[in-house]
């Protein structure tokens, strides 16, 4: 995934000796809680650049934000001159301070708690952070991270104009599969329709469950031309796809809405941009269903 919130990750164990306790920042606010990111060179830079080991791209991180350097008596973290701060619990970093189990690392916005942790303890945190941004059916994001991130996005295309695109899409007719074949039928469609997605749609950013049988795609920097490509990909391979259920042979189709925001002030937030979208999608509704809709493409090529 590439979107604004990357949290480039190191690997979780480097040996196979689970027991040993190794020196972490596990994120506990922010957009990747409960993220663990192992400390393992002498030196680690934070911030938003592409430039430093651990990038999380929030607006409230500078560029260069701090510096965690590992020295003979512990690590110690150093402010690079940020914008909003660096803490360790309340005390304002001024001048390099040592890191003790249990301590929390404020910048900006993002804390972070100084901890060792062994391979267990990595993936229990793991767990707690895909229980917090996953949907538990369809194991995709789930809407509150997608919010979250949409806003986060939408400020970014603010600043820098690359263009935001915003795909919702949802299951024709869903309420007849959940009343002639139950709600386990109508579950089984959901989860392994995300599945399906998940395995042959490309170029997006964040792909989220909505709600109930409704999806999104977030796709960042994406011209129109391209995410209504991806819809339409997306919409031929559901329809050629047969999802087996017990004895059954389901076939489902889908309806897509496309929308497409350059950075101006026709939308003032990442919501009006879903419903812009949402508008595209009952457009496709109105249009028979199992189609995408979009806005009108650069020069005059309509849907």
């Amino acid at each position: 995934m590439s979107d604004s919130t990357e949290f480039r990750e190191g690997p979780a164990v480097l040996e196979d000796e689970e027991e040993v306790k190794r020196p972490c920042l596990i994120m506990i606010k922010g957009d990747f809680i409960g993220q663990v990111y192992e400390l393992q060179k002498d030196v680690t830079m934070i911030g938003r650049s592409d430039e430093v080991e651990l990038v999380v791209s929030d607006i409230s991180m500078s560029r260069k934000h701090a510096m965690i350097v590992d020295r003979t008596d512990g690590f110690h973290v150093s402010d690079l001159g940020s914008t909003n701060g660096c803490w360790v619990n309340k005390d304002r970093v001024s001048e390099p301070t040592k890191l003790e189990e249990g301590d929390k690392l404020t910048l900006g916005n993002v804390v972070f708690k100084f901890s060792y942790q062994d391979k267990d303890d990595t993936q229990y945190h793991l767990m707690l952070r895909n229980m917090a941004i996953k949907d538990g059916l369809t194991r995709i994001y789930n809407k509150r991270y997608f919010t979250e991130t949409l806003e986060k996005e939408f400020e970014f295309n603010r600043r820098n104009s690359v263009g935001l695109a915003i795909i919702l899409f949802d299951i024709d007719h869903f309420k007849q599969i959940n009343d002639t074949w139950g709600h386990p039928a109508g579950d089984f469609i959901l989860k392994n329709l995300a599945e399906l997605i998940e395995t042959v749609a490309r170029g997006y950013d964040v792909f989220a469950r909505y709600g109930g049988e409704e999806f999104v795609f977030m796709l960042r920097g994406a011209p129109l031309v391209a995410a209504a490509a991806l819809a339409e990909r997306v919409r031929c391979e559901v329809e050629g796809h047969t999802f087996n259920y017990d004895e059954l042979e389901l076939k489902v189709t889908i309806s897509l809405g496309v929308t497409w925001w350059g950075g101006g002030d026709s939308i003032a937030s990442g919501g009006e941009l879903v419903e812009a979208a949402d508008r595209r999608l009952y457009e496709a509704k109105d249009a028979g269903r199992n189609c995408v809709c979009h806005d009108p493409l650069p020069g005059g090529e309509d849907n």
